[in-house]
């Protein structure tokens, strides 16, 4: 925070506390990661992908480059862009359920993951051919047209998190049309073209997993959270470091500040403790916190925070 923004908040901080000599109460909005889209709670959990080989070349180069793509979108959502989901590759079986809990479960283990994810084999349909476009300036002889085919496609994910207390496979599934591109000196027959075309299906494999991977990316949504503090620099100072997001500075400042005699003072810093442990997503340490201020001195804020904790920690 620079000077001026925290300048405004030391303003409105000792403005509040020319009204009444406390507990004041400081609310902080903030975003907030919720479950995604698909209705499971993935935050916190590792992840591996498979990819079934059907032994055909297209459908296999195609859906390991979907897997890469699905693999790299909650990547960049769930541990900041750091290349950490294992992605395996599983020879496919004719007849057998890939789909079955004894399937994906048996996979899982192999992992070692929380969360498995299996592509089946796709189902590419037949492509069809685009006329040549001039390119502008070829680099080569045989690079003088484009040409993009449209090849439909369908797709069958198979979804199992261990830790989801429904215990079942979730399956999605989902129809496009992939759009690889060749070149061509405009005199080669369209089987060529369509054998370069599909030679190029990674890209629009890469982006149809991207676009796979957004049903499971984390939602967010705005929630107000209400800190209490005193009149008093160290009180304030705490209040400043939940403001900029300084947890850890926050979380010292507040276990010095409920070493106290005073029951009341003590119960609204272990309160803020419980609070900014809710927020970090540490429910167990917020509900020992929250249990130390509602013994020492309650507050009416406890009630709506604990309902909360036990909300997340039924989960």
């Amino acid at each position: 925070m620079n000077a001026m923004k925290r300048g405004i908040v030391l303003f409105l901080l000792a403005a509040l506390t020319l009204s009444s000599c406390g507990p004041y109460s400081y609310t902080l909005t903030m975003e907030m990661r919720q479950p995604s889209k698909s209705g499971l709670d993935l935050d916190r959990k590792s992840f591996a992908v498979a990819c079934l080989n059907d032994g055909d070349a297209a459908d296999s180069a195609f859906i390991m480059s979907v897997s890469e793509g699905f693999a790299r979108s909650l990547e960049e959502e769930y541990f900041a862009g750091e290349p950490v989901i294992g992605i395996y590759t599983i020879g496919k079986t004719p007849g057998a359920d890939y789909s079955s809990r004894d399937s994906v479960m048996n996979v899982l283990l192999d992992t070692g993951s929380d969360v498995v994810f299996i592509f089946d084999s796709p189902d590419l349909e037949k492509a069809t051919l685009s006329a040549p476009q001039a390119v502008a300036k070829p680099v080569v002889r045989d690079s003088a047209y484009l040409v993009e085919a449209s090849v439909p496609f369908s797709l069958r994910l198979y979804v199992y998190d261990s830790m989801n207390p429904d215990d079942k496979v979730l399956v999605y599934t989902g129809k496009s049309v992939a759009k690889p591109v060749a070149y061509t000196d405009g005199f080669q027959p369209d089987s060529v073209v369509l054998a370069r075309a599909m030679a190029s299906l990674s890209a629009p494999g890469l982006e149809t997993g991207e676009i796979s991977g957004g049903p499971f990316l984390p939602q967010w949504q705005a929630e107000s959270f209400s800190f209490t503090y005193y009149d008093s620099e160290p009180w304030i100072e705490a209040v400043i470091a939940a403001h900029e997001y300084r947890w850890s500075d926050a979380i010292g400042q507040w276990i010095k500040l409920s070493d106290t005699g005073n029951m009341q003072r003590r119960s609204c810093a272990a309160y803020n403790l419980a609070l900014t442990f809710h927020i970090l997503d540490q429910q167990q340490i917020a509900k020992e916190w929250l249990d130390v201020s509602d013994s020492t001195y309650p507050l009416h804020l406890s009630y709506d925070l604990r309902k909360k904790i036990e909300a997340k920690l039924k989960k």
